[in-house]
């Protein structure tokens, strides 16, 4: 049996302030904007037959799982930790230009090599990549052993863009091709093993 998965990323965060950071696993809530985007985001998904609703633990993809869930009238959303967003160790909450002025070397190497490079104490993106293929592999299954054919994943966009370099057998070390906006919707089937991406679908207006 094939299973469709809706991958969804969270609404916009309630950032503190406008300065560009590396904003991983600090734990933001959802802006009124992005709460919105989570009301608009279940009112698409209504007609589909999501059965189940996955998310990581951090609050601005919880808070945006259970908006879809109330709204689909589902019991619960199961929060896995290995759908977090890749740890960026030392870097986590450094604005972009403080990294740039006092790690410029590791700056550099970063983009140089993106599947491969990991912030003291962080994890590169292909060790993100594993995690979420690997985390993904097994909510599919269980989807198809338990004849749930339709599954949403509620996570973000580091973890998104590494998942669909797998999915397509794109070079990870490109993952920014993929646009991933706040509240986007990706589908993928799950079938004989095997991941098919079928759409991406771009937030509502």
């Amino acid at each position: 049996m094939a299973v469709k998965l809706y991958i969804l990323r969270h609404g916009l965060p309630l950032f503190p302030d406008s300065v560009k950071r590396y904003i991983a696993r600090t734990d933001l809530p959802l802006s009124p904007e992005g709460i919105a985007q989570a009301e608009q985001t279940a009112f698409r998904l209504a007609n589909t037959g999501i059965g189940v609703v996955y998310t990581s633990p951090l609050r601005r993809c919880r808070d945006f799982a259970e908006i879809i869930v109330d709204k689909l009238g589902l019991p619960t959303v199961i929060a896995i930790p290995e759908l977090m967003e890749i740890n960026m160790g030392s870097w986590e909450y450094r604005s972009i230009q403080e990294i740039k002025n006092t790690c410029p070397d590791e700056y550099t190497a970063r983009g140089l090599n993106m599947a491969g490079f990991t912030p003291e104490g962080g994890e590169s993106f292909l060790r993100c990549q594993i995690r979420a293929v690997k985390a993904i592999t097994a909510i599919a299954a269980k989807g198809r052993d338990s004849r749930m054919p339709e599954v949403c994943i509620v996570t973000h966009a580091g973890l998104i863009r590494s998942f669909l370099c797998y999915a397509e057998d794109h070079d990870l070390n490109d993952l920014f091709y993929y646009k991933i906006p706040y509240g986007g919707i990706f589908t993928v089937n799950y079938e004989d093993g095997r991941f098919k991406p079928a759409l991406s679908l771009a937030p509502a207006p």
